[in-house]
C-alpha cells in the first residue's frame, strides 16, 4: 500500500511532485525516478505490507526492459499470477514486482488477471508512454490533470491542486447534491478521476487514450442452484485472499452482519492471530460492543473495545474534517475507528463494506419500486404526499436514476434558493442487468458506495497510515451476486436473506436477529453543543467565501435548529467552509455570467 505520483511531460521537462503532501499514505519509505531524457517523473511513499526488504521499495525497474511502476494497492492473488509467469528472474516476494514482470509479459492483458485494489503507473521506455490502470470497483484513487505541459497524477487531491485552482457553481452544487464530490464534477475542475475499470495510456506527443477493461461482458450470468453454498465459497475464497499480508492482518468488528461473517471467516484461518476491534462509546444508545464481544469470544480471537469518552469523540470529528483530501458528509465514523486502530500498531485491517450493496441491506432495495409507481402520479399530487422531495421526482425515469436519485441530499427548491445550477447526471450500467434487484445493486456499488464510502475508506483510514481491504468487493463475488436472479435473493424473506443463509452456522443468532443498525453519533446534539464552534467556523467559511447566499445559510440553520432539517444538510455547509478555508484561496468561483453573483 502506497501513495503514488507522476507527471509525463509532452514537450519540457517533468515537475517533481512533492511527497511530503502524502507521507501519510506511506511513512515507511520514499522513493523517486526520472527517465533519462526528463520527460516522465515518478514518485512514492511506500507503507510496508508485502516484502518488507528494499527489494519491494518503489519505484521499482523491470532490469530486462527498462519499465519503471509506481503502485497503490494489493493483489491478492500475485502468487497465482507468478505461478503462471514462471521463471522471470523475480527479485523479491512483492505484488508491485508481479504488476511490473506481469505487464512485459502479457502488456495491457494483465489487467482482467489482477484480483485485488489498485492504482499503478508504468513508464513503458520502449514506446515511451504511460500506462496507467485503476481497479474494477475504484477501491484505491486515482486523480489526473492534464494541459499543455503534460500529464500530472497522484493518490490524493492536494498533490494536483495549485493555488490558481478553482471551484465553480457547478461542483459546489453537485457536491452539495450527493454529500460528497462527484468524480465526474470533483470539487476543482481543472482535476479528472480515472474512473473504475478503466485503464489510460499517456503518448509523449500528448496522445491519451483511454478504455474500460470492466466489465468486460455484456451481462453476467450466474446458476441459481445451491445459491447459499456458491456464495459461501465465494467468500471463503475472497477473505482468505485478502489475508496475504506480511505484517498481522486485523479486522474491524462492529456486531453487524457483514462484519461479523468477514471476522469469522478471517478467523477461522488466523484463529488468535486475528486481532479484532470494536469501538465502545460511553453514550447511552450507541454501544453495540456487546455482541461484538460474543463474535470475538466464539472465535478465539485477540479481541479490543477501544472505548472512547464524549469529549475524546467529539476531537476525533474536527480531526476528520481536517484529514479530508476530498469533502464529505459521511467520513466521520470511519475516521474514529481507523485512528483507534492504526493507534495500536495495526497497518492492515478488514472491513465489511459491500454486502448491503450486493444482498439488498438498504431501504433503496424497498423504496425504489415504490418510487416507480409515484413517478406516474401528477407533481402536485407527489408534492401533496411526500412534499418538495417527491414533487422533484423525476418521471418515467428508470431503475438505475431512481436508485441515484434516492441518495440526493438537496431539493430542486434548495438548489434554486443557493442560487446554484441544477444539472441532472446521466447514470447507466454498460451491460445488460437481469432485474431491478441487479439495477438498483449496480447503481449503489457505482454511486453511493464508490463516491462516497470507498472513498471516505480510503481517505480516513490512510490519513493514519492504515491499509482497509474489503472482501465482500472480490469481483467474482460481486459478478455471481449481480447475475444471480432476484427471487434467489428475495425467497429467504428478509433483507440480506440470502447471505445469511450462507453464513447462518458463523453467527451467534444475535447478529442476524436484531434490526440493521449502523455505526451512528448524536450529530444533532453535539452540532448544537460541543461543536457548536465548530459548526459556525465552518458556516462562516462558506459565507465569507460567498459560495452561497447568507440568507441560504441562515435559513438552513434556522430548519435544523429547528429540527425540520437532517443534520447532514447543514453538516455539509460546515464541512466545505473548513474544506475551502483551509486550502486558503482555493475556494474562490470561476467567474460565470450565466450564474447569480453572490458577491
Amino acid at each position: 500500500m502506497c501513495g503514488i505520483a507522476a507527471h509525463f511531460g509532452f514537450q519540457g521537462p517533468a515537475e517533481p511532485l512533492d511527497l511530503r503532501l502524502i507521507d501519510h499514505r506511506g511513512p515507511d519509505a520514499s522513493g523517486e525516478w526520472i527517465s533519462t531524457d526528463s520527460l516522465c517523473w515518478l514518485g512514492s511513499t511506500r507503507l510496508a505490507i508485502l516484502d518488507l526488504s528494499p527489494t519491494g521499495a518503489q519505484p521499482m525497474v523491470d532490469p530486462v526492459t527498462g519499465n519503471v511502476i509506481v503502485s497503490n494497492g494489493e493483489i491478492y492473488n500475485h502468487r497465482e499470477l507468478r505461478a503462471e509467469l514462471g521463471d522471470l528472474d523475480w527479485r523479491g516476494t512483492s505484488d508491485t514486482e508481479t504488476i511490473l514482470l506481469g505487464y512485459r509479459i502479457w502488456g495491457r492483458d494483465l489487467l482482467p488477471r489482477l484480483r485485488g485494489m489498485f492504482a499503478f503507473a508504468i513508464y513503458d521506455r520502449a514506446r515511451r508512454q504511460l500506462f496507467v490502470a485503476r481497479d474494477r470497483f475504484g477501491i484505491k484513487p486515482l486523480y489526473y490533470v492534464a494541459d499543455e505541459h503534460g500529464v500530472r497524477l497522484g493518490s490524493e487531491i492536494k498533490l494536483l491542486r495549485r493555488p490558481d485552482s478553482q471551484t465553480t457553481p457547478n461542483s459546489i452544487a453537485a457536491y452539495l447534491q450527493w454529500g460528497a464530490s462527484p468524480e465526474a464534477k470533483l470539487i476543482y475542475s481543472e482535476i479528472k478521476t480515472l474512473p473504475a475499470g478503466h485503464a489510460l495510456t499517456i503518448k509523449g506527443e500528448g496522445e491519451c487514450e483511454s478504455w474500460r477493461y470492466w466489465p468486460s461482458a455484456e451481462r453476467f450470468v450466474a446458476a441459481p442452484e445451491s445459491a447459499p453454498q456458491k456464495v459461501r465459497t465465494l467468500l471463503e475464497n475472497a477473505v482468505e485472499e485478502h489475508l496475504l499480508s506480511d505484517v498481522p492482518v486485523a479486522s474491524f468488528l462492529s456486531g453487524g452482519i457483514d462484519s461479523s461473517i468477514v471476522t469469522a471467516l478471517a478467523a477461522q484461518r488466523l484463529g488468535s492471530q486475528l486481532q479484532t476491534f470494536t469501538i465502545g462509546f460511553d453514550l447511552p444508545g450507541f454501544d453495540e460492543s456487546a455482541i461484538a464481544q460474543q463474535v470475538a469470544e466464539l472465535y478465539g480471537t485477540t479481541h479490543q473495545c477501544l472505548r472512547l469518552s464524549e469529549p475524546e469523540i467529539v476531537q476525533l470529528v474536527k480531526e476528520a474534517v481536517g484529514h479530508l483530501d476530498l469533502p464529505s458528509v459521511d467520513a466521520i465514523n470511519t475516521y474514529i475507528v481507523s485512528r483507534a486502530v492504526a493507534g495500536k500498531g495495526i497497518k492492515v485491517a478488514l472491513a465489511g463494506l459491500g454486502g448491503d450493496e450486493l444482498f439488498g441491506g438498504y431501504p433503496s432495495f424497498r423504496d425504489v419500486p415504490r418510487l416507480k409507481w409515484m413517478g406516474k402520479l401528477p407533481r402536485a399530487w407527489r408534492r401533496l404526499v411526500g412534499g418538495e422531495r417527491l414533487a422533484d421526482l423525476p418521471e418515467k425515469a428508470g431503475t438505475i436514476e431512481l436508485a441515484h436519485w434516492r441518495r440526493r441530499f438537496c431539493t430542486d427548491e434548495m438548489l434554486t434558493a443557493a442560487g446554484l445550477p441544477n444539472e441532472t447526471r446521466k447514470w447507466e450500467a454498460p451491460l445488460e442487468l437481469a432485474d431491478d434487484f441487479a439495477r438498483i445493486s449496480w447503481a449503489e456499488l457505482t454511486g453511493y458506495m464508490r463516491e462516497m464510502l470507498l472513498r471516505d475508506s480510503d481517505q480516513m483510514s490512510m490519513a493514519v497510515s492504515l491499509e482497509l481491504r474489503v472482501p465482500f468487493l472480490d469481483h467474482r463475488l460481486v459478478e455471481y451476486s449481480l447475475g444471480l436472479p432476484a427471487v434467489e435473493k428475495l425467497r429467504w424473506g428478509r433483507a440480506k436473506g440470502l447471505l445469511i443463509e450462507a453464513a447462518r452456522d458463523l453467527l451467534p443468532p444475535a447478529v442476524y436477529e436484531r434490526p440493521k443498525a449502523g455505526f451512528a453519533l448524536p450529530m444533532t446534539e453535539w452540532m448544537e453543543g460541543p461543536l457548536r464552534s465548530f459548526v459556525a467556523e465552518g458556516l462562516d467559511g462558506v459565507m465569507q467565501l460567498k459560495l452561497v447566499p447568507n440568507e441560504f445559510v441562515s435559513r438552513l440553520r434556522s430548519q435544523f435548529q429547528g429540527r425540520q432539517l437532517h443534520w447532514t444538510r447543514l453538516w455539509s455547509l460546515v464541512v466545505l467552509g473548513h474544506y475551502l478555508r483551509r486550502n486558503e484561496s482555493l475556494g474562490q468561483l470561476d467567474e460565470d455570467p450565466t450564474l447569480h453573483s453572490f458577491a
